[in-house]
């Protein structure tokens, strides 16, 4: 894992999460900076979301800093309560309880994770190993479904500044490793609820790793 890309990302994100009531970071927080070549106009389905108010999320490709983006939520579908988050050039990540389960719009997209058991250790704060499936495009346009072994592992608690409010959250780190690859995933939770307000994730050997933070993790 290159932890300096890690640190890079969450710096970036930080300055976007704590500056959003400021007038001269607005057009970030209405997705001026795509994940993919710039849009000429928002994505309606975001712009509907944007005027809405609708929660959102800032988004960090690791390996390539200048790809950051704001996302709105987009849906949220029952049961599963997967929530679909679209940027301005609609681009779009899919979470299940804060963990990534799909990606589209990336060129080598998730298609489709089974995370349960990893969401429910990290969300509980609790050690443990889990098994975790995901089927990807590979590089002939091909879905292929992998399935990865991962220790789950609580760290050090973080207090973590997004705008005026101070979250205390507790680090947990994923390590998985499979035919496909070997990858860390780390998250920052808040104890007495779950709710995972950053983390940095895998999304597959092309794209990589996506660091995530909440903008308002309070707002529903």
């Amino acid at each position: 894992m290159n932890r300096r890309r890690v640190l890079t990302a969450f710096a970036v994100l930080a300055a976007l999460a704590g500056c959003s009531s400021d007038p001269g970071t607005r057009a970030l927080l209405t997705g001026a900076l795509p994940l993919r070549a710039r849009a000429a106009d928002p994505n309606p389905e975001f712009a509907a979301a944007e005027r809405a108010g609708a929660p959102a999320l800032a988004a960090a490709v690791e390996s390539r800093p200048e790809a950051i983006a704001v996302l709105r939520r987009q849906t949220v579908s029952e049961p599963d309560g997967v929530e679909t988050m679209i940027a301005a050039d609609g681009a779009q990540l899919m979470f299940q309880g804060g963990v990534l389960v799909g990606s589209r719009g990336f060129g080598a997209d998730v298609m489709a994770a089974e995370v349960a058991q990893s969401a429910a250790l990290v969300q509980r704060l609790s050690a443990g190993t889990s098994t975790r499936l995901m089927t990807l495009i590979d590089g002939n346009d091909h879905a292929v479904t992998r399935a990865f072994r991962c220790q789950i592992t609580p760290g050090e608690t973080e207090t973590l500044r997004i705008g005026a409010r101070a979250v205390p959250t507790r680090t947990v780190t994923e390590a998985c490793r499979g035919p496909l690859a070997r990858f860390y995933n780390f998250y920052w939770v808040v104890p007495e609820t779950g709710e995972i307000v950053q983390s940095s994730q895998w999304t597959g050997p092309l794209t990589g790793k996506i660091s995530l933070r909440r903008i308002d993790p309070a707002r529903r």
